[in-house]
């Protein structure tokens, strides 16, 4: 039985690699870097002795998503980690089209078509999105990412209930961490205030929710406890919090 680890390069998916292979499953596993992906595959050999197909692509392309579903059509799959992603911290107008792009091919359509292609083909299993507590708010200063993770959580939790009028036996449990210490920090050029769950300890977790069918898996209790404050405050206040936070993010 396999598990397929997409962004499973580093932080979160290359942690649920290696919790996956303990648990007794072969690997597909697929991000831009052949040279991270090749010395986690040897890391997981060695010390697990599962099998692991590594295939390299960048999945913000299109072309590259359908060549994804070919390679992987004839294994039989029964856990997806659905974690490709990226943010960047800005003013909407300081943040460049290019990044604005990028942002929203990985983090939605990207995200979106891998959701959709699973939840379809696979019979039964087990799907983990990973979103953000950044998607149950808008988010000034880092808008766009939050948009996008608002898309990715309301379109898993849509599927989610579509599947169990379908009777399909296939769960959807979304991610929605609070700071996460991996190298996303960099690329999205923010310091958290909040001091970071270990990346391990938060797979750990989304892992353990997942294989339950929890709708959301949420590691710490200050981000669960946050998460529902924002669902009932005021769109402007939160926006107001956001925009403060994110200010004292910026490198």
């Amino acid at each position: 039985m396999y598990a397929l680890i997409t962004g499973a390069s580093s932080g979160i998916g290359f942690e649920c690699a290696k919790i996956l292979a303990s648990k007794g499953y072969d690997l597909i596993i697929t991000a831009r870097s052949v040279d991270k992906l090749n010395k986690l595959s040897e890391e997981i050999k060695s010390t697990y002795n599962k099998e692991v197909v590594i295939i390299p692509l960048d999945i913000s392309k299109k072309e590259n998503i359908e060549e994804l579903f070919n390679k992987t059509k004839d294994y039989e799959i029964e856990v997806v980690i659905n974690n490709a992603g990226l943010g960047k911290v800005g003013m909407f107008n300081e943040v460049t089209d290019d990044e604005d792009y990028n942002m929203i091919n990985i983090n939605v359509t990207a995200m979106h078509m891998v959701l959709k292609h699973y939840a379809d083909t696979l019979t039964k299993g087990y799907i983990l999105t990973v979103a953000s507590i950044a998607s149950f708010a808008p988010g000034p200063k880092m808008a766009t990412y939050y948009a996008t993770k608002n898309y990715i959580r309301s379109y898993a939790e849509a599927i989610r209930y579509e599947l169990k009028k379908m009777k399909k036996d296939i769960g959807i449990t979304i991610l929605a961490p609070g700071p996460v210490n991996t190298n996303f920090n960099d690329t999205a050029n923010v310091t958290f205030t909040l001091k970071g769950v270990d990346a391990n300890k938060c797979a750990n977790y989304a892992i353990k929710r997942m294989f339950k069918k929890k709708k959301f898996a949420t590691p710490k209790w200050s981000v669960r406890a946050a998460t529902r404050f924002m669902r009932i405050l005021p769109h402007r206040t939160s926006m107001r919090i956001c925009y403060k936070s994110q200010s004292k993010k910026q490198k």
